[in-house]
């Protein structure tokens, strides 16, 4: 998907303007509601590599990944077809390359993640030293795939919140005040994650997770399947305030989505995709955000992990 700068372009990407990379991948991923068989990607199309794998980057579009910093690129593989693999590997271990093919750092290993979601991928965390172009590769059955490109900005180039800077207050719908948006919840059944505002979350000095995503509109069919993983930890971590945002305002009252009003916490958080998970401790500021995909496992984890 194009880097979302001005206002209208978040919601032409939001409404499905999205580019080919990765398409396929979360095309086969159920939900809770009707998502499309679109996938977010970044770079150019992932060609195929050992044994007819591909290789697709399913993290936000170029311009978001930040130097200086640990970021994280979700991963996944699928067949010469697009289609997701059954069975990929427990881990591949990746190499990551400026542009030309020079190597950065050393290989990483990284876990398959797919516990309570349709998907599988591999979270590969990396610090880039500094802005630029760069590639990441890995090798399925001693045949290395196709590396995909990505473009890596400076931190203050980026509008969408980063780890370390405060969350953005938003008054966020709930069930006692909708506050304009219709409906404030597309899973079906509605989840119970609209009992108090984001702005009501943060003064409750609690940490607080914010999941922005609309399963019945997503754009990558895997809204829904990571709304049910937040849900899912709710009883481990009830000291978590847990606060779920739609996307869309007014999505009742549109025929074609692309015509939609985009909710007021997308305008301030800057989103040009979704789904995104903020992770906040309880003084307010980003732990970790978890971008489009996200399992069970890496979810418990991150939220055991505030303070």
């Amino acid at each position: 998907m194009p880097a979302p700068s001005p206002r209208i372009s978040r919601r032409a990407v939001l409404a499905g303007a999205a580019g080919a990379a990765g398409v396929a991948l979360l095309a086969a991923c159920g939900s809770s509601g009707g998502d499309d068989d679109t996938a977010d990607g970044s770079g150019d199309d992932g060609g195929s590599g050992g044994a007819g794998f591909n290789l697709s980057a399913i993290f936000p579009p170029d311009g978001l990944l930040v130097a200086g910093t640990a970021q994280r690129l979700p991963f996944t593989l699928s067949d010469a077809t697009g289609v997701p693999v059954d069975e990929p590997p427990a881990s591949l271990e990746f190499v990551v390359q400026t542009a030309d093919g020079e190597p950065v750092g050393e290989p990483v290993t990284v876990e398959r993640h797919d516990e309570g979601i349709p998907t599988a991928y591999f979270p590969l965390r990396f610090e880039f030293p500094a802005p630029g172009d760069y590639q990441a590769t890995t090798t399925v059955d001693g045949e290395e795939l196709t590396p995909r490109v990505f473009r890596v900005s400076e931190p203050e180039a980026v509008a969408v919140p980063q780890p370390g800077q405060a969350m953005i207050p938003v008054p966020t719908p709930t069930t006692a005040d909708a506050r304009g948006v219709d409906p404030i919840c597309t899973r079906e059944p509605e989840c119970d994650l609209h009992g108090v505002t984001l702005t009501e979350a943060l003064d409750e000095g609690v940490p607080v997770a914010l999941l922005i995503a609309t399963p019945a509109y997503c754009q990558t069919a895997i809204c829904g399947p990571v709304l049910d993983v937040l849900l899912s930890q709710e009883e481990a971590f009830p000291n978590v305030r847990m606060v779920h945002a739609e996307v869309y305002k007014d999505a009742a009252a549109v025929d074609n989505i692309a015509e939609a009003e985009l909710a007021p916490v997308v305008e301030d958080y800057q989103l040009g995709y979704e789904p995104v998970l903020f992770l906040a401790n309880a003084d307010g500021t980003i732990a970790q955000r978890l971008d489009t995909i996200f399992d069970e496992s890496e979810v418990a984890e991150a939220l055991a992990q505030l303070s």
